[in-house]
């Protein structure tokens, strides 16, 4: 059971999230200061440092998030046999929330392009995910369904780089792009090669 001072911090650090997240889309990451954070959750500028060391552990945060949020809907992709299908699947997971929070992907794609430390900082989401496909595409060579002789973490790393090449292609067409049509065909050639 949560203490009460334990739930405070966890809407503390909520409000600051969330606040964040609103400045962020209205006024891009350049444009959005700590000081506006602060005014905006109605916190000490001190407060929002005790939860989130900077503007880009924020961004990291709502990555994290995503990635948090397919594991907690694994039975929504990890069923069958096909390595592939579940692959796919957790993509459309993960396309559905970047679809319904465009503008907040768009800043996301344009501030880690313009700042280096904000990759830096979602480094470990970037493993979060390969490390899924990782677990995957091995727990298939195991059972004879994909070919044995490929490192799972570098196949994992393509099936990685295909979402983000796609997701980083799709802002910069104002969301024209076909995303799911495209990275469905950059997976089917990827498990062409790895298909047993």
């Amino acid at each position: 059971m949560t203490t009460r001072r334990e739930r405070k911090k966890r809407e503390t650090r909520q409000r600051i999230f969330n606040a964040a997240i609103k400045l962020f889309e209205k006024n891009g990451f350049d444009g959005t200061t700590i000081d506006m954070i602060s005014e905006e959750a109605d916190v000490a500028r001190g407060t929002i440092f005790l939860h989130f060391t900077s503007k880009e552990a924020i961004i990291a945060s709502w990555a994290y998030e995503r990635i948090q949020e397919v594991e907690e809907r694994r039975e929504e992709w990890d069923f069958g046999d096909s390595c592939k299908q579940k692959v796919l699947r957790i993509y459309k997971i993960m396309n559905e929330v970047n679809i319904e929070n465009y503008d907040l992907i768009k800043v996301l794609i344009e501030s880690s392009r313009k700042h280096r430390q904000v990759l830096e900082s979602e480094k470990h989401v970037y493993f979060e995910l390969r490390e899924l496909f990782a677990d995957l595409i091995e727990d298939a060579q195991e059972k004879g369904r994909l070919k044995s002789k490929f490192n799972p973490l570098v196949a994992a790393n393509m099936l990685e780089n295909i979402y983000y090449n796609a997701l980083y292609d799709w802002v910069h067409s104002d969301g024209a792009w076909p995303l799911e049509e495209i990275m469905e065909e950059k997976v089917s050639i990827v498990f062409e090669g790895l298909d047993a």
